[in-house]
């Protein structure tokens, strides 16, 4: 049976059959209820969004919410847009929900072809973002539009190596060992994990200042938007006391080098954003000496990976042991809207194409 609920009207049946559905599958931390809750607690009530629902004698057998909003592609033309776990307003789907997915007591049993065909008739795309690339390998419909690595630190090998930077290429590691003796020249370093609510407040807070003051620095706004310091806030009240949060600072004497927003779930430290405190010396590395620092301190605690999350940037790939992917889909109706959209692409494209032969 194909249930349809409203987040806003029929929030207790929706948290119930999460919650069942999550004991049974473990999804990754964007997929617990945790960040759900905290997801549908900060969005304005009335967000066109809706949980799809599945129920058998056994009870819940998948479960997904889809977002819908109409966008115009090309500025003209309308698409009846659907959008898997987001609501497809950018303000609100900035979180970058990752490892993205759905719920499924029997994963097998509902591949995204099935995920898809469940839906309600009237769309023209859905659009779903950073999903774990299996999940998009196997469909016959789903067109990957891009995809990102997901570099991660398996922590057993650092347990066996005992001294991680010895995992990393010579580069590497000579630019961390030469920037923490720089800064032990200012005192100890060393890294302090927010041990209650209010440090964990005041860590975030000087986080948010760092990121702030690094992107203005290049003249951009940075990751914390009103609605995500929002959610950010609302989540570490709610969640830091379940260990599922995990703020650090590293400190050179009494300098802060960086701090660390980390999510921590199922044996997993996911990092998430940090603030880091540039300088004009290039060769004191913050963010290496921090994440470093941070990897050791969760290999130390018996966890098994520690995620970079989504990105391919040069920093992530010189601390990785290993690299999965995320995968960016849209699946399609055929129909004029997209033809017509097809052949304006492809008249521009000529257009292009001439102009540049004449110049």
């Amino acid at each position: 049976m194909r249930l349809i609920l409203d987040p806003w009207t029929d929030r207790p049946a929706v948290e119930s059959l999460w919650r069942s559905l999550e004991t049974t599958c473990r999804p990754g931390y964007f997929l617990t209820w945790a960040w759900i809750e905290n997801w549908l607690a900060t969005l304005p009530v009335g967000t066109t969004l809706k949980l799809v629902a599945f129920v058998d004698a056994h009870g819940p057998e998948a479960a997904w919410f889809i977002g819908e909003r109409v966008v115009f592609h090309g500025g003209v033309i309308p698409i009846r847009a659907r959008f898997l776990n987001a609501t497809g307003f950018d303000e609100f789907d900035e979180l970058t929900i990752e490892h993205n997915g759905w719920l499924a007591r029997d994963p097998a049993a509902w591949p995204l072809d099935r995920v898809i065909a469940a839906l309600d008739p009237g769309w023209d795309e859905v659009v779903m973002s950073a999903l774990d690339a299996e999940l998009a390998g196997g469909s016959t419909r789903a067109v990957t539009t891009r995809t990102v690595a997901c570099h991660v630190v398996a922590l057993d090998k650092v347990r066996a190596a005992t001294d991680y930077l010895a995992l990393l290429d010579g580069e590497t590691r000579a630019q961390i060992r030469r920037a923490q003796r720089r800064y032990a020249e200012r005192g100890e370093l060393r890294l302090e994990v927010a041990a209650d609510l209010a440090e964990a407040r005041a860590m975030f807070d000087e986080l948010v200042e760092l990121h702030t003051a690094a992107w203005a620095r290049r003249g951009q706004l940075g990751a914390f938007s009103p609605y995500l310091r929002r959610f950010h806030a609302r989540l570490i009240e709610q969640r830091f006391a379940h260990g599922e949060i995990q703020l650090v600072r590293v400190r050179a004497g009494d300098t802060t080098v960086g701090c660390l927003y980390n999510l921590v779930h199922d044996d997993v430290v996911a990092f998430y954003q940090s603030g880091l405190a540039y300088e004009s010396d290039n060769k004191l590395k913050p963010g290496l000496v921090c994440h470093a620092l941070a990897i050791a301190h969760a290999a130390e605690r018996g966890h098994q990976t520690y995620d970079f999350l989504g990105g391919d940037t040069r920093y992530k790939r010189s601390l990785a042991t290993d690299a999965t992917e995320l995968a960016w889909c849209t699946v399609r109706q055929t129909c004029m809207r997209f033809a017509v959209e097809d052949r304006a692409r492809d008249l521009l494209h000529r257009w292009r194409l001439a102009v540049a032969r004449v110049a």
